[in-house]
């Protein structure tokens, strides 16, 4: 029995990538019934089976790039914007001499690709199509109703992860049919075992993520900025970088926050979790940014459940799949400020109560049964070698 060739397509592959998809591709590779080769828009690796997709930056010299290596039957065939994209001109090439059992794309916009080539017959009809949605390919300004058809008629499998998720592929016409949800997970060893109910002198607050306007946290130093006027111990740490570094550190310098208020701007996935530990309570006060978009799952959020922490959270996105209210964790209106530190001084004050504990078990409990990357793992390989 021959090897299941996978072919991984993913943005980016090594310090650049997701710890989720790097688990994931350690996990498809391990596997003795697959041959994993992974694609990426960046350079080769012959040690770990990676290829890269190169491309002129100059726009006319990517175009005539594409005169050489095409008929033009090829270019009357596709779209203006893609005969002439950097993306295509390398692919077609590439799937010209190698050939798959299955293609597995994360991000639709990868997807939409390796579609169009199966129309054009560059990839073969009988290769398997598996697309996975994130967040950053639903913008709907970038990527308006219609932009997905093809998947429609060329993908297999479209995997998201949450309801919200769902909800936006149906606007843009996907066929309920090959939806699956699958979100990605915390990995057992990051999953907490026990938990304690010991009342710490100073509460440790974190948020982790990028800095960028739907996660909140301008909503956050607001928040902060109320419970620093009332007689609670705490300190409250941002992980994270992005293009709200500037305005995030002038406004916590103008709540005179300094003492209380740290920005992390960025570490290894060990210390963050070192961090996470050493936290009792996590906020996110996610809202929608200025294009309408929300978080779609928050793999930052599930992290911190596992590693028992109480969650604060927006009632926004994909977020309520996970955080049930009063059960895993507390969901406030977005923006609601008030609600906030009211919910977050209760925590605070009741915090070694059997409610509050036997909410961070519960948390634990729902990352164990429903976010285990070990268990999606098993999932995604049944999906892509049946």
């Amino acid at each position: 029995m021959h090897k299941k060739r996978i072919l991984v397509f993913i943005n980016y592959f090594g310090k650049k990538s997701e710890t989720f998809i790097s688990d994931e591709i350690e996990f498809l590779s391990s596997q003795k019934d697959v041959d994993v080769t992974i694609l990426h828009y960046g350079k080769d690796s012959t040690e770990k089976k990676v290829m890269g997709l190169y491309f002129e930056s100059n726009f006319t010299k990517r175009w005539l790039k594409a005169l050489r290596k095409f008929d033009l039957k090829m270019f009357a065939t596709l779209r203006y914007k893609n005969g002439l994209n950097g993306s295509l001109v390398s692919l077609i090439p590439f799937f010209r001499k190698s050939k798959f059992d299955t293609i597995y794309c994360h991000f639709g916009t990868n997807g939409k690709l390796i579609a169009e080539l199966k129309q054009l017959k560059v990839i073969p009809k009988v290769t398997k199509l598996v697309v996975r949605f994130h967040g950053l390919d639903m913008n709907f300004t970038k990527y308006p109703v219609g932009f997905y058809d093809i998947l429609n008629s060329y993908a297999d499998e479209i995997l998201l992860g949450s309801q919200f998720a769902y909800k936006d592929l149906r606007t843009y016409r996907l066929n309920k049919e090959k939806l699956n949800k699958l979100p990605v997970g915390i990995m057992r060893k990051h999953i907490s075992k026990e938990i304690s109910d010991f009342q710490p002198e100073q509460f440790n607050i974190i948020s982790v993520g990028r800095l960028i306007d739907l996660k909140g946290y301008l909503v956050a130093l607001d928040i902060i900025n109320e419970i620093n006027k009332r007689s609670i111990n705490f300190t409250y740490t941002i992980i994270g970088d992005g293009p709200q570094y500037d305005i995030l550190s002038e406004v916590i310098e103008r709540y005179t926050l300094q003492n209380k208020v740290k920005i992390i701007k960025s570490l290894d996935h060990a210390n963050v979790l070192d961090i996470l530990q050493k936290s009792q309570i996590y906020l996110y006060p996610g809202i929608r940014d200025q294009t309408g978009r929300a978080e779609t799952q928050g793999l930052a959020n599930l992290e911190a459940m596992a590693n028992g922490l109480v969650i604060v959270a927006s009632d926004i996105g994909g977020v309520p799949d996970y955080v049930v209210h009063n059960k895993t964790g507390f969901l406030c209106e977005p923006g609601n400020v008030n609600q906030f530190v009211e919910k977050l001084q209760w925590i605070m004050q009741n915090y070694s109560s059997d409610e509050i504990v036997k909410v961070r078990q519960n948390a634990i409990t729902e990352v164990e049964n429903n976010y285990c990357q070990e268990k999606l793992n098993e999932k995604l390989l049944n999906l892509l070698i049946d």
